[in-house]
């Protein structure tokens, strides 16, 4: 189990991968202070795309303080992740897969946003990952996961998705978006906004474009394999609900139960 005193702070890094040169290995991360990255790939590299992103979920998951982040996901369509499935009876995993639901749930993340920034970021804790380090109110983490052939639609005012990227990460709230290579075509505003703001990992044939945008020290990729990111998933999701505090989902006063279900 971990201590519940660990440190707070939301890792420097998101790990993206391994460098490989004979018997050495080199994790590979990319920086997180930025607020995150978009994931752009063709149809064959879908599959490695989908589990770098898994994997990357799950070992933040399995590695940060106990119930300190939450993935959240916007996404139609075919189930991507198997593996974080299970985390939403423990409430560290939510889906929003219809147009009511995304617009719910992008109405509670930016309300959590803008209530972070008016309620407890200040010059001495301009960042959540800050006052988590000062404050014994530790506020959630969230990594919000977004398909960018399904969100955000012209419905969401350019504006306001543009106020969201770019004040979400110093309220703790981290973005990767992902999806077809085609979509930068897309004569969308909005995801247009996204792509502008975030940089890019793009992935063809199976193979992943690192660039220094996305790693500092490119120069290692002359003598170093790359390989994306693809961990033992069924182990990290254990070691999470191992450290999740099980007994609280257990409580008769935290269990709902569905009202007006009488059959008339």
């Amino acid at each position: 189990m971990v201590e519940k005193d660990e440190n707070y702070e939301f890792p420097w890094g998101f790990h993206i991968g391994d460098l490989r040169k004979g018997h050495d290995t080199i994790p590979l991360y990319t920086v997180s202070n930025d607020g995150g990255f978009c994931l752009l790939y063709d149809k064959v590299s879908e599959a490695k795309a989908d589990k770098l992103l898994e994997s990357l979920c799950l070992e933040l998951l399995s590695t940060m303080p106990p119930e300190s982040l939450r993935v959240d996901l916007f996404d139609f369509g075919k189930k991507k992740f198997y593996n974080l499935s299970p985390l939403q009876y423990i409430q560290l995993y939510k889906t929003a897969y219809t147009s009511e639901m995304m617009l719910t749930l992008f109405e509670e993340l930016e309300e959590t946003v803008i209530s972070r920034h008016q309620e407890f970021l200040c010059c001495n804790r301009p960042t959540i990952s800050e006052h988590n380090q000062k404050s014994k109110l530790k506020k959630m983490y969230h990594l919000v996961l977004i398909n960018l052939e399904n969100f955000p639609t012209e419905e969401f005012d350019l504006r306001r998705i543009k106020n969201f990227v770019e004040s979400a990460s110093q309220a703790g709230v981290y973005i990767i978006a992902f999806g077809n290579l085609e979509i930068e075509q897309s004569e969308s505003k909005t995801t247009q906004a996204l792509l502008e703001y975030f940089k890019k990992i793009r992935v063809t044939e199976g193979e992943f474009a690192i660039t220094e945008e996305i790693f500092e020290f490119v120069e290692l990729l002359e003598d170093h394999r790359f390989e994306s990111l693809d961990l033992d998933k069924g182990a990290l999701m254990q070691r999470t609900f191992t450290n999740a505090n099980l007994e609280s989902f257990l409580d008769p006063e935290n269990i709902k139960l569905e009202k007006n279900t009488k059959v008339k």
